[in-house]
């Protein structure tokens, strides 16, 4: 009977982290549910063998994963095999990070047990980020945007600190649950990590009060969604769409506007149109007095740039940035080098293009740089449109910055350098939608932008000692002699 009793909780263990983990992570996910998703697994870990709870972890995860599914599958078009592979290796990752932290579990180490998952899963993310093509993507950090609070540590830890606090929170509720170490031992670390935590959140509420005078910006985002047979089409149907593009702005861009947005790759371009596409913005910039910013493929017999071109105000400059972080297997376009920023009065803009905003080194360069203002045409999948959208928006969190952010099968998104949306609406089909408003503009930079990932590498220090430490021999009681010992007390 107990035999069963224990299959019945080890198969409800799995259930309740897979459930939590599908509504949790994801392209819409609910940010409470990640604070509660490992704590099943890794609460129930220290009664299984190794193989035991590596598999029920792993399995867990890759099931809340299918909320992945539909999306890789039918909107990216991946191929099946490597779907499987995106989702088994973050699966079996999360495995071993709850057999690491079994280890001490079982060892009767309530602190180490608490920093074991989380140290764990931040070395993985960050390590996965620096060597990845998709850079920050699908990090769990960013199912925390609409916690506006926890994310505004990101503004000294990075985006690695949003994930290290519900998690560290998750695994000191797995050792409570557990009965790991002395009551002693665990009431201190309930106390430490209490501080922890509320000293995070406590910040977060401080940095969202805390309120100091800064200019404003005032930004027009301009969209139209079309087939993509029209951006494939012959270079008229791209003129004519610029065309229409340059009429909308001179239609709805309210007075005193700074500066105009438009969205990604609008249209591909040779070197012959460009001079006619040239003299068309930089005639409606100086028509509304605002600079305009263009998202278009600048083409040539090796396949160009995907570029970004900032007309000026009075026509007379066009300021031209390339993206750097290309999607791998979809942009045959050659990559940009150099990051371009340009003075105006209202502060000093930096010029970036979608997936560029997917890696946190950029961002954190260009508030090096001076920029207060990120600047970004992008075009995303429709369903992704919100999760790009907030991943852009933690950088800004990140670097202290605001962000303009104007996407074609997406949201026209403004937000401020606390993750606050200060408006946003989402493209349509075959109409131009268009988006103004005054943009908050900082002065300064933050701790994370002049420190950089400090914090994540404090993690893959604290992974090492921990590692270390399992790998000697254990000489505390293991885990089912103390159980059997507090049972018969």
């Amino acid at each position: 009977m107990n035999r069963i009793a224990n299959s019945g909780l080890v198969i409800l263990a799995g259930l309740a982290t897979a459930v939590l983990a599908y509504f949790g992570t994801g392209l819409h996910a609910l940010w409470p549910l990640l604070w509660l998703a490992p704590i099943p697994v890794l609460t129930i870990a220290p009664r299984l063998g190794a193989g035991g709870a590596f598999l029920l972890a792993s399995t867990a995860w890759f099931t809340g994963e299918l909320n992945l599914w539909t999306y890789f599958t039918r909107v990216l078009q991946i191929p099946l095999l490597l779907v499987l592979v995106f989702l088994l290796i973050p699966a079996a990752i999360f495995g071993l990070g709850v057999i690491f932290a079994r280890s001490f579990l079982r060892r009767q180490s309530p602190v180490a047990a608490a920093l074991a998952f989380p140290v764990f899963w931040v070395t993985w993310e960050y390590l996965s980020a620096i060597t990845s093509l998709h850079g920050t993507f699908g990090n769990v950090a960013y199912s925390q945007m609409k916690f506006l609070p926890a994310i505004q540590i990101a503004s000294i830890t990075g985006i690695w600190g949003v994930t290290f606090i519900p998690f560290l929170f998750a695994s000191t509720v797995a050792v409570l649950l557990s009965g790991t170490g002395k009551s002693s031992m665990r009431v201190s670390l309930v106390f430490a990590v209490g501080v922890v935590l509320c000293a995070a959140l406590l910040f977060g509420e401080w940095r969202l009060r805390s309120h100091s005078a800064a200019p404003t910006v005032k930004v027009t985002l301009i969209a139209k969604d079309v087939p993509l047979s029209v951006y494939l089409g012959s270079e008229e149907k791209s003129l004519q769409l610029l065309r229409e593009y340059a009429e909308e702005i001179g239609r709805v861009t309210p007075a005193r506007t700074q500066v105009v947005v438009l969205p990604e790759k609008i249209a591909r371009v040779n070197p012959d149109a460009l001079p006619q596409v040239d003299a068309l913005f930089s005639s409606v910039a100086t028509a509304t007095g605002a600079a305009v910013d263009v998202g278009l493929v600048r083409r040539d017999s090796s396949g160009g740039f995907n570029s970004s071109r900032l007309y000026s105000p009075d026509g007379r400059t066009v300021t031209t940035y390339d993206k750097h972080h290309l999607l791998p297997g979809v942009e045959p376009e050659r990559p940009g080098t150099k990051r371009v920023t340009v003075e105006q009065p209202g502060g000093r803009w930096g010029l970036q293009i979608c997936k560029d905003m997917d890696f946190p080194q950029l961002s954190r360069q260009y508030a090096g740089d001076g920029a207060n203002l990120l600047l970004v045409p992008a075009w995303d999948f429709n369903v992704d449109g919100e999760l790009h959208a907030r991943m852009a928006v933690l950088r800004a969190v990140e670097n202290g910055s605001a962000l303009a952010r104007c996407a074609r099968n997406g949201l026209l998104t403004l937000a401020d350098s606390h993750g606050r949306i200060i408006a946003e609406k989402p493209s349509a089909l075959g109409r131009f939608v268009s988006l103004a408003g005054d943009l908050p503009v900082p002065a300064g930079n933050t701790f994370y932008s002049r420190a950089g990932d400090w914090f994540a590498w404090l993690c893959v220090a604290a992974f090492g000692v921990l590692f270390i430490t399992a790998v000697l021999p254990n000489r505390a009681r293991p885990f089912s002699a103390s159980r059997q010992a507090s049972s018969r007390s």
